[in-house]
This record gives structure tokens, sequence and C-alpha cells, in this order.
């Protein structure tokens, strides 16, 4: 094993060491994330229902269902983006502690450090707060590449849970659901610009 795999296994072994007391002993599987790893778009939501497994495999009618639909819709190819979540478990970060969710925010970096991805995109304001540890006004970061870290770029849109909930109870030209369409594509569209 080399060592890039070797630090992939700490991170999903880091990860499956906390947090085990919330979850029931049939459920504590680590999902470390979906995609691949050398991918230039690194997505990053709160939502357990983000993927299954790392190959594309997805609950039906899910938020990962969602995201990867409309991905192909935008046309982008798998091996161009990475999903994760805060958790990498079948529950959210707010079901941490605090000190739990500090070294699962020290993992995800880790994981951004492997991946080294150009662009990071926060699925909602709360992924984006607890990474950038930080207070953020979401109707005026939305939308917006900004300068991260080294090379990386953030973009902050919403998450895919509030754009489904958007397009239930006002159809599919929600603003919310269109606003999301059109980050996707200007994601897409900063990455075809820096190649």
């Amino acid at each position: 094993m080399d060592e890039i795999s070797e630090l992939w296994e700490d991170l999903k072994f880091e990860a499956g060491s906390i947090g085990n007391e919330l979850l029931p002993k049939d459920r504590q599987e680590v999902y470390i994330g979906m995609g691949d790893r050398n991918a230039d778009v690194l997505f990053i939501g709160n939502d357990p229902k983000l993927y299954l497994a790392e190959d594309y495999k997805v609950e039906p009618q899910s938020s990962g269902a969602f995201l990867i639909r409309l991905l192909d819709v935008v046309e982008y190819l798998p091996e161009t983006y990475y999903i994760t979540t805060l958790s990498k478990r079948e529950i959210k970060i707010k079901n941490f502690n605090e000190e739990e969710r500090k070294k699962l925010i020290d993992l995800l970096f880790m994981q951004i450090l492997l991946i080294s991805p150009k662009i990071v995109v926060f699925l909602g304001k709360e992924v984006a707060q607890l990474i950038e540890n930080k207070e953020i006004d979401f109707d005026t970061e939305r939308g917006k590449f900004k300068k991260w870290r080294g090379d990386i770029e953030t973009y902050l849109t919403y998450d895919v849970e509030t754009v489904i909930k958007a397009r239930n109870d006002s159809g599919k030209k929600a603003a919310i659901a269109l606003n999301f369409l059109n980050d996707m594509k200007n994601i897409k569209e900063r990455l075809n610009n820096d190649e």
C-alpha cells in the first residue's frame, strides 16, 4: 500500500473512532466520501444521504441521487468531482459534541489536503461556518468564488436538502433551485476556464 492510500485508511480509521456511542452497532459504518480522489471539485455537505459508498452508490430519491443527476445535467464528468460530508457517518455533525466536531473538521482538512482540489464547494451555510470557523452572511457570500488556502478557491451554495424542499414546495422553477443550478454551472465554467 502506498503512502497516500495509507493516509486515506488512517482518515477512515480516525473518523470511525469518533461518535460511535451515537449510532447503533449495526450502523457505525464510516463513509469517507464518493468520487475521484484526485478531483478538481470537492463538494462538502452535512447530509448523510449524499452518498453510501465511494463508487457513486446513493439511495434512490436521496439528496445524493439529486446532486448526481444535476451534475450529470450540467455535464460534470465523474472524474472531476468528489463528494464528502462533515461527519463521515449516517448522522449530521450537530449530533456530535464540540470536541468531536473539532476532530471531524481536522480530519476534513486532512481529506482536503489529500484531494487537493481547485475548488471546495460548501453545500450550505452551516458547512461554511463550521469549516471557516466564523459567521457567514449566506445571502452576501453565496455564489462567489473566494481565495482560500494556497491555490484553492471556495464557493458557497445551498445545501441539497434545501434545494429539494424548494422544488417540492414551488416546482422546478423555484428561485433556490434555479440559483443552485446556476451555481453548478458557474463552478464548471470556472474549471473550464482554468484548463
